[in-house]
């Protein structure tokens, strides 16, 4: 009976030393993605958002928030040429949100409630000539939305974020560029 725990024990103890499968983070990089040069002498980033607290907002619970990504592709990739105009880039929204849904495409099985998230990016890009006087704007906006199961770990969840930041993120940066290449064609290299 005792060698039959002990093998047990032991038996126990070799399972519980086997490697756990540890996934490691995603990184946002934002040197890779587009750059834009605009014939300007200053460019003013403002921040405009104010972020929403509730439930569902999670900005305040994630390692790399909305706003922090787009002020750091906007601070690395946008730069200017020339000794004239102001270029002035307003954010107006940079949001994530989780929220709790009914899962309509549900098995026999499956879960009865999954999570979605959502992130919603909103800048406006103003060019201004040195009185003050409306050059050229463009709008840009997108949104990027994906599921989870509701019963994940913690770096399940990170990850599925942080994918959807870097998927927002080069969205953002292409709609970005076609924009102000279709509004400021003559302000740019």
């Amino acid at each position: 009976m005792f060698l039959k725990i002990k093998i047990l024990l032991l038996f126990i103890l070799i399972i519980s030393c086997q490697p756990v499968e540890i996934i490691s983070p995603i990184e946002i990089n934002t040197s890779k993605l587009e750059k834009i040069s605009i014939n300007a002498k200053n460019i003013f980033i403002n921040n405009k958002y104010n972020s929403v607290f509730s439930k569902e907002n999670i900005e305040d619970k994630t390692k790399n928030p909305p706003i922090t990504i787009i002020q750091n592709w906007m601070n690395g990739n946008i730069d200017s040429f020339g000794n004239q105009n102001k270029f002035k880039i307003n954010i107006l929204e940079a949001s994530i949100f989780k929220t709790e849904i009914e899962n309509d495409n549900k098995k026999k099985y499956a879960e009865k409630t999954i999570f979605l998230y959502e992130i919603y990016f909103l800048v406006e890009y103003e060019l201004f000539d040195d009185n003050d006087f409306l050059l050229a704007n463009a709008t840009v906006e997108t949104s990027r939305s994906t599921t989870s199961k509701k019963y994940i770990s913690l770096n399940e969840g990170e990850m599925i974020i942080n994918i959807l930041l870097n998927d927002a993120l080069k969205d953002f940066t292409k709609e970005s560029k076609s924009m102000i290449n279709l509004y400021m064609s003559e302000y740019i290299k």
